[in-house]
């Protein structure tokens, strides 16, 4: 959607790379934050539907895709506030010290699967996120290293199978932005139902993972003691 706010109200002009002030000037206006807005919560709302579809798929239950989206359109809201809260938190971690910032990019990250599965607030589900990677987090670490070098090579094979064909396929630099601008849909969307779904089974992956380590550990004690008892 911000692109297409960008190219209807700046016209062809404002998507030539080559030309700044007709780019920026639509950035700069009220309506180009609105829809980014908008389409951010639209992606939160599909987000969690999916978060919720493939859990259900994963412990053999029955969730249609219209109920999906319908629960998901209450914890939408609360995604996008947590979100916010998480970029907040790696800002802070980051500006402090690296290595801060990367403890909590790997400790936050199971923040929307707690928020989705267990239905608490965003910072609940921060924290939550926190205490279940905490003890595992070099674990958590190397997987979601494996999985992002999987996302990467996907992405890096896709854009530079575009760069070599759009330069030969566009005979003007008009025909360039033209069929760059459709390719960024059209790859987009290609590639987006590979990676979502890979990025979303990775974090149900490691959240029952973890969830079955933590609460195992507690089940054992638990069942010790009685039988110091």
């Amino acid at each position: 959607p911000p692109t297409i706010y960008i190219a209807i109200t700046g016209g062809s002009a404002a998507l030539a790379p080559t030309d700044m002030n007709a780019m920026l000037g639509p950035m700069l206006r009220p309506g180009y934050a609105l829809t980014n807005l908008l389409s951010l919560l639209l992606s939160m709302w599909v987000f969690g539907a999916l978060f919720l579809k493939m859990h259900s798929i994963g412990v053999d239950s029955e969730l249609g895709i219209g109920a999906a989206l319908q629960a998901a359109v209450r914890r939408a809201p609360w995604m996008f506030v947590m979100t916010l809260l998480l970029i907040l938190a790696l800002m802070a971690g980051f500006m402090l010290l690296i290595v801060p910032g990367l403890i909590l990019s790997v400790s936050l990250m199971l923040g929307w699967a707690v928020l989705m599965l267990e239905h608490k607030g965003p910072v609940a589900s921060l924290t939550a996120s926190h205490k279940l990677v905490w003890g595992h987090w070099w674990r958590t670490a190397a997987i979601l290293t494996v999985g992002f070098i999987v996302l990467f090579v996907i992405y890096l094979a896709v854009g530079t199978l575009v760069g070599a064909v759009l330069p030969l396929a566009a005979g003007s630099m008009e025909d360039l932005v033209v069929y760059t601008l459709i390719s960024v849909f059209v790859v987009s969307i290609v590639v987006n139902l590979l990676v979502t779904p890979f990025y979303i089974a990775l974090m149900l992956a490691i959240y029952w993972d973890l969830k079955l380590r933590k609460e195992g550990g507690d089940l054992a004690a638990r069942v010790s003691a009685l039988g110091a008892a």
